[in-house]
């Protein structure tokens, strides 16, 4: 978190900020998977949507100045990689549900 705070020019206030909302990350990731359980799959779909694109930019951020080989602090990329992967699935699913069609009407005869 310190070298993407140097990187994206953040003084410390604005880095404790960034670093508290950070925090957020997994109840928001979590709250999506809640509003899919009450069957409010757009919204659920929008939030994912919202929440993939912020986290996978962040984390795209960190994966890329996580290779200071040199440095005296370091980022390991294992949390960024992985948060990147998740972002992307989330986003790729977000898509799917908002551009499927979701309700099929199924006569009491057996045929659509």
């Amino acid at each position: 978190m310190l070298a993407l705070r140097g990187f994206a020019g953040l003084d410390s206030t604005s880095g404790d900020v960034v670093r508290a909302v950070w925090v957020g990350v997994t109840p928001l990731a979590v709250g999506c998977f809640v509003l899919w359980l009450l069957r409010l799959h757009r919204i659920a779909a929008c939030t994912a949507l919202v929440f993939g694109t912020i986290a996978g930019t962040v984390a795209a951020l960190a994966a890329v100045q996580g290779g200071n080989e040199g440095a005296l602090v370091g980022i390991s990329l294992t949390g960024p990689v992985v948060t990147l992967g998740g972002a992307v699935l989330g986003i790729a699913g977000a898509i799917t549900v908002l551009t499927a069609n979701t309700r099929t009407a199924i006569s009491p005869g057996g045929a659509p």
